[in-house]
């Protein structure tokens, strides 16, 4: 299956397409892998979900969290709806604890890539709606399984000058945080780690604008070790 590509303009075109092109494309859903013993709940081994898009995917997750059982559920271009309709896979394998981030393809839509406008209100309102229906799609299935809600994160793009495209992200992480809240789901400000004084992707993060370095996973992870550390059976 190809890999969903992403087209900037500029100077920016071809560090994105090379990026895409070497990286690795996601596998399509399909029958749940084969875990060994049983889930921590069970006694076993505790189950790690990361669920998102390519910031998600392009990351060895499992090499990084020796100790668990972890499975990585990114792949690359999906949006919320995606995650969405492929949520039947995640529940199949019955993880203990899933870390959910996604939203930043639906917001960077076409326009918004290309510089012409900032994504619309809709679209932002779309992400918090869509980001419910998974919530509560996990939560019915899974109701033992601690659920995570992680920020969106911040670009650092050349014709963002103004910082239109960041402050849309700002406001999106802001319903995203009273929504998780109000169902009662822990949330992840994962924006504020990541920015620089300015408030887009601090340069060392990131190649080109969007997608994270080895320093940037770092971080990543050292944000969410408490988490995992913190886990309790309910």
């Amino acid at each position: 299956m190809a890999c969903k590509n992403i087209i900037c303009p500029g100077a920016t075109v071809f560090l994105l397409v090379f990026w895409l092109a070497a990286a690795p494309c996601a596998k399509p859903a399909g029958a749940p892998p084969a875990l060994p013993g049983d889930r921590h709940q069970e006694g076993g081994v505790m189950r790690v979900v990361f669920l998102g898009d390519s910031l998600t995917h392009r990351f060895a997750w499992s090499e990084a969290l020796p100790g668990y059982v972890v499975l990585n559920f990114g792949i690359d271009g999906d949006t919320t709806l995606d995650v969405l309709a492929r949520l039947s896979t995640v529940i199949a394998v019955k993880p203990d604890v899933v870390f959910l981030q996604i939203g930043i393809n639906d917001y960077l839509g076409m326009d918004a890539w290309m510089g012409e406008s900032p994504p619309s209100a809709g679209t932002m309102a779309a992400i918090v709606r869509n980001h419910g229906a998974i919530w509560r799609k996990l939560q019915k299935a899974l109701p033992r399984t601690k659920l995570y809600v992680c920020s969106l994160l911040p670009t650092a793009f050349p014709f963002d000058a103004d910082g239109r495209i960041n402050a849309g992200i700002r406001e999106i992480n802001a319903q995203l945080e009273r929504s998780a809240r109000e169902a009662g789901l822990p949330y992840i400000p994962l924006y504020s780690r990541f920015a620089d004084a300015g408030g887009g992707l601090a340069k060392e993060f990131s190649r080109d604008g969007v997608h994270l370095s080895p320093a940037a996973y770092a971080v990543w992870l050292e944000t969410i070790h408490p988490f995992l550390d913190s886990f309790r059976l309910p």
